[in-house]
């Protein structure tokens, strides 16, 4: 991505076909006259819930599925209408999500699914009550959530392959695999190394095998490392990353994700979370500024995710980590994440890649028809991407207009 001046783009059906300076566009074209105001790709996110709009005991215990698949694809509308034309969704029952945006039947981003969770017991993804029973050694019912579609808790290698395989099948394009402790987990410490080295090398093969790959939930330095020794090429999240892992990231030509914006998040807003949590987050949060420095340092491959999720309407919180990027990246290295570098990891997907019609993420000939307009130039100010409403006065999708007001 570079800035220049006076260009045209001609786009055909859902596709890019020309780019370049006063191009003679067919007599039954449509004229978008951006009149000197900037032009780049759609934004993507690489970590996204888009089905997670509730809390999980209301996911479990009282939403309808009805009612939250309808949520879901208003979050899902939200992000389109943020400038997200694309987006990896790290866990939930999106399939049908992505089927219906595919076909265009309600508007959103293109939806790389991972599907369930997977998790091993007492794991990030395991989602029961303290006093459910586990039922893969019980006669107890099948845990709603599992049953939902949210999670898999399994243990061992032919569990976590027998899980790994049933995503694959519904349809996921990656698989998202729970290796340490969480956040907003009741379980599990943000220390605990979760997933023996064979499970996690069992998921990898499974994904391997599919011609894709596993990414995973980890904090820790030495679940981050195992992780990577395991064969595993994406690390989402990350925030007490050691510099050991950090180089051994970097020799594994793996990909990071972080979230540095929740660097931003005020003390105060923590001290209201239930106090095992707040302790967590307070940890992350002063881990997440170490990350950052330790990534620009080794250059390694960086994507841009938030795992903004929540109420339908806070969506916007995605957005936060463009204005806490560039304590670190210029504007046009945190654009380009936010683009062509997701687009790179997205492509990992490999065979099972359900786009491969053009290219994400650039604007080129040959690439989908993706095109954002903003009132100002982010280039020069990241804060222009972070005031949609005012600022972004054209959205195109995959040839399709959705916002002009140009």
């Amino acid at each position: 991505m570079h800035s220049k001046k006076g260009y045209d783009v001609l786009v055909v059906d859902n596709l890019i076909s020309r780019t370049g300076r006063n191009i003679d566009a067919p007599s039954d074209a449509t004229i978008i006259d951006g009149n000197g105001k900037a032009l780049i790709p759609g934004l993507s996110d690489a970590h996204v819930h888009l089905a997670l709009t509730l809390g999980m005991k209301t996911l479990r215990n009282d939403a309808s599925w009805m009612y939250t698949s309808i949520r879901a694809a208003k979050a899902a509308e939200n992000f389109l209408m943020l400038g997200f034309t694309t987006v990896r969704d790290l866990g939930g029952p999106v399939f049908g999500l992505k089927k219906a945006v595919d076909e265009g039947l309600v508007p959103g981003p293109r939806i790389y699914p991972s599907g369930a969770f997977i998790s091993q017991t007492s794991g990030h993804g395991d989602l029961r009550n303290p006093n459910e029973p586990n039922p893969y050694w019980s006669d107890a019912a099948l845990h709603p959530m599992d049953a939902q579609g949210w999670s898999f808790v399994v243990d061992g290698v032919p569990e976590v392959l027998k899980a790994s395989r049933e995503n694959l099948k519904n349809g996921a394009t990656q698989l998202k695999v729970m290796a340490g402790g969480g956040v907003g987990s009741d379980f599990d410490p943000i220390h605990s190394v979760q997933f023996t080295p064979d499970e996690l090398e069992a998921a990898v093969q499974a994904a391997a095998d599919w011609d894709t790959y596993v990414t995973v939930h980890i904090y820790n330095a030495e679940g981050i490392k195992r992780a990577l020794n395991a064969g595993v090429k994406c690390i989402d999240h990350g925030h007490l990353i050691d510099e050991e892992a950090m180089k051994l990231l970097k020799e594994k030509d793996a990909w990071l994700v972080p979230q540095s914006y929740w660097s931003l998040r005020p003390d105060s807003a923590i001290a209201k979370l239930p106090p095992l949590r707040a302790k967590k987050m307070m940890q992350v949060k002063a881990g997440a500024l170490v990350e950052m420095e330790l990534a620009k340092k080794y250059n390694v491959n960086l994507a841009y995710g938030t795992d903004a999720f929540g109420a339908v309407g806070s969506e916007s919180r995605a957005l936060a980590e463009f204005t806490s990027r560039v304590r670190w990246f210029s504007p046009l290295e945190v654009l380009k994440q936010a683009t062509s570098n997701n687009a790179r990891l997205f492509a990992m997907s490999g065979k099972i890649n359900p786009y491969t019609e053009g290219k994400l993420g650039v604007i080129e000939a040959g690439a989908y028809a993706d095109l954002l307009i903003y009132d100002g130039n982010p280039l020069e100010d990241i804060g222009i991407i972070t005031n949609p409403t005012e600022t972004l006065k054209f959205i195109m999708k995959d040839g399709q207009i959705f916002k002009n007001e140009l």
